[in-house]
């Protein structure tokens, strides 16, 4: 058997010939949103059906950059609680600071440190504070022992294993 090497075609068609790449088709190559958080968003939008609250975890040191901009949207209305982990590695003043900010803004937060423990002993109480009436409902229909369902959410490394694993 005798093989050829192989040898792509040439193109001998002018450069002014050669038809211009279309939007359509560097549409269809280009991926910027990447599969595994397209799969997270579908997934925390069918599963805020079933919970009461959501709990976002962020990293203290870097509040606004560690929170996904893409929540908020997905949220719409939903109560919250905005924890901000690792608040002992972060400045005080401006643990205050971004505190402000956010209480300004209508959302609730609450400064912990999941490997300490440091404020976890505060969350449920500011879940049953949030959501108080929709607790009174749940009493009200006869559903006394009924516990808030919660969701935690977060970018990767905000510590979200560590609190799952202090609540529990």
């Amino acid at each position: 058997m005798n093989y050829k090497p192989y040898k792509p075609k040439k193109n001998n068609k002018p450069k002014a010939e050669q038809q211009p790449v279309q939007e359509k088709s560097v549409a269809k190559t280009i991926q910027w949103f990447p599969g595994h958080m397209a799969k997270a968003r579908r997934e925390i939008t069918e599963s805020l059906k079933s919970v009461d609250i959501v709990i976002e975890l962020c990293d203290a040191r870097i509040p606004y950059s560690s929170r996904n901009p893409v929540l908020s949207e997905i949220l719409a209305g939903k109560p919250s609680l905005v924890l901000m982990n690792k608040c002992d590695l972060a400045d005080p003043l401006q643990n205050k600071l971004w505190k402000e900010h956010f209480e300004a803004k209508g959302q609730n937060v609450i400064f912990t440190d999941c490997i300490t423990g440091k404020g976890i002993k505060d969350i449920l109480p500011k879940v049953r504070e949030i959501l108080y009436e929709k607790l009174e409902n749940y009493k009200n229909k006869g559903m006394i022992g009924r516990l808030p369902r919660a969701m935690i959410v977060g970018i990767t490394n905000a510590g979200k294993s560590t609190l799952i694993n202090k609540l529990y």
